[in-house]
């Protein structure tokens, strides 16, 4: 965006200076026709009428500036300055620069050895139309240093030329101090007229107008200047400011992350990006402090649940403790009172020890033991050493596993954690008879292990929350189905390996419970 405002700045101020040359350019062309030769010339309607003492001179030509008009035989009829007596003769004419001439002579003299041995007079005519036309040399003058013609190639009569001739050909009179040009004219009488125009070198007037048009050119390229660069810093900030303020204002009205501010916004790309980001940052936040007031809740259900689960069990074993300490238990029942707080001590240590794995897992130091072998061989292994023990429970077992050989890098301990805790739910949450599922299979770069059973499933109202903590298949706590972290503890270690843990459906309908592991 400021690349783009920048070059369209630079743009505009060459177009501003290109402007202010035009108006210069102009200017001078002006000046040119106002001041000077181009000044008295432009009185033609006085010329012709002889009205000279109209004419404006000394303004235009420069307070040593005059002009004399001559008739055709080169009489001097009127001189703007009578005290200059000049006279001219008709061959002298032909050497003074004509204004509006096709023919224009120049002279170079001949010195050698700091003599003067002559000169050299050139002769050039416009030749070619007005749109090609060029300075052509016609002739060549050669004259020795008493100025007689040694040499021509001009059509010319006299055998010399004069001294003042020579300074006609130089373009200045004999005091130096003006410079000659003659321009033809025809009076309304019908009378020819030849004006000769004495301009000063250096024109007081002339040189005012100058200064003054440059001071009035860079005037106006300055004000224009400084109107752009207003104008542009006033867009520049508007364009800028105006995302920056709805910014400055979303920052302030947004009290807390879980109420989402969302901008809109159109204008240059890089400041849409940053309102873009700021929204998908507020997006996050918003998600994540949802997350955060979900997962202050699930701790707060996790510490309830604790609390409950250690209460539960404690509660008996103080109440039976103190029953048989105290002899309120006949000798007979002693021993079922001893067995059920060795039973309710069980569940607590079982309890503390799950808790103990699942805030281990979770802690940020935790590193798996990793160790790169093959997956279907140890998945077959641990299989062969649990189906005695599932078959003297009562329970049967379906496995599908590829005889082939699938290296992965995996941690044997805690992997094995995730196939014990997932049937041992199967185990202490269906009848004797079930079978037991497992299959592993690999597809592309991805291997997939499924963990099942056909027993009585899941509940639907918890199916959505089964990896959660203390989750357990009966909704009351003192179920005695487990302490609910299992599955927990299972997902932890997965999403360790980098892999996922979900809750599956089998389209064959064979299996109600069916849970597959990506690695």
């Amino acid at each position: 965006m400021i690349t783009r405002n920048y070059i369209l700045f630079a743009v505009i101020v060459v177009l501003l200076a290109l402007l202010s040359m035009t108006i210069l350019n102009r200017g001078i062309d002006n000046i040119f026709d106002t001041y000077g030769t181009g000044g008295i010339i432009a009185q033609n309607k006085i010329l012709s009428s002889e009205n000279y003492d109209r004419l404006v001179v000394s303004r235009l030509l420069g307070k040593e500036g005059y002009i004399e008009v001559l008739d055709k035989d080169a009489n001097i009829i009127y001189s703007s300055n009578p005290q200059k007596s000049n006279k001219y003769s008709v061959d002298e004419l032909e050497y003074i620069p004509d204004v509006f001439g096709d023919t224009y002579y120049s002279i170079d003299a001949i010195i050698k050895d700091n003599v003067l041995n002559g000169y050299v007079i050139h002769r050039y005519e416009n030749v070619g139309d007005s749109e090609n036309e060029f300075m052509d040399l016609t002739g060549v003058i050669i004259l020795d240093k008493d100025r007689n013609i040694i040499y021509s190639d001009v059509d010319a009569e006299e055998s010399g030329i004069t001294e003042k001739e020579v300074e006609y050909l130089y373009g200045y009179n004999d005091d130096g101090s003006t410079y000659i040009q003659k321009y033809d004219f025809v009076t309304n009488n019908g009378d020819e007229r030849i004006l000769l125009i004495h301009s000063t070198i250096e024109n007081g007037s002339e040189a005012l107008a100058y200064r003054r048009l440059f001071i009035f050119a860079v005037t106006v390229f300055i004000v224009l200047l400084i109107i752009l660069i207003i104008i542009f810093v006033l867009r520049m900030s508007f364009v800028v400011r105006r995302p920056l303020n709805m910014l400055e204002k979303a920052m302030t009205s947004y009290s807390t992350p879980s109420e989402k501010a969302t901008l809109s916004y159109s204008g240059p790309k890089e400041l849409e990006q940053i309102i873009s980001t700021f929204n998908d940052m507020s997006e996050r936040l918003n998600d994540s402090e949802k997350k955060r007031i979900q997962s202050e809740n699930e701790k707060q259900k996790m510490l309830a649940d604790i609390s409950h689960d250690l209460k539960t069990p404690i509660t008996v074993i103080q109440g039976y403790a103190k029953a048989v300490s105290e002899g309120l238990v006949p000798q007979d029942e002693e021993k079922r009172y001893l067995d059920t707080i060795c039973a309710k001590a069980e569940n607590l240590s079982e309890l503390i020890n799950k808790f103990y794995e699942y805030s281990k897992l979770e802690h940020p130091e935790f590193n798996l033991v990793r160790e790169k072998a093959d997956l279907c061989e140890y998945f077959r292994e641990y299989l062969a050493a649990k189906y005695e023990e599932l078959d003297l429970q009562g329970f049967d077992m379906d496995i599908d596993i590829p005889d082939q050989i699938i290296e992965y890098s995996f941690d044997r301990f805690q992997l094995k954690r995730v196939f014990e805790n997932i049937i041992s739910n199967s185990v202490k949450a269906n009848p004797q008879g079930t079978t037991i599922y497992a299959a592993m299979k690999q597809e592309d770069d991805k291997i997939k292990i499924y963990l099942g059973d056909n027993g009585v499933g899941i509940a639907d109202n918890i199916r959505d929350d089964i990896f959660n903590p203390f989750i357990v298949g009966n909704e009351s706590r003192t179920s005695g189905q487990g302490t609910g972290l299992g599955l927990a503890i299972a997902r932890l270690i997965v999403e360790s390996h980098g892999g996922d843990i979900r809750l599956a459906d089998d389209k064959n309908g064979r299996y109600k419970t069916l849970f597959e592991v990506v690695l």
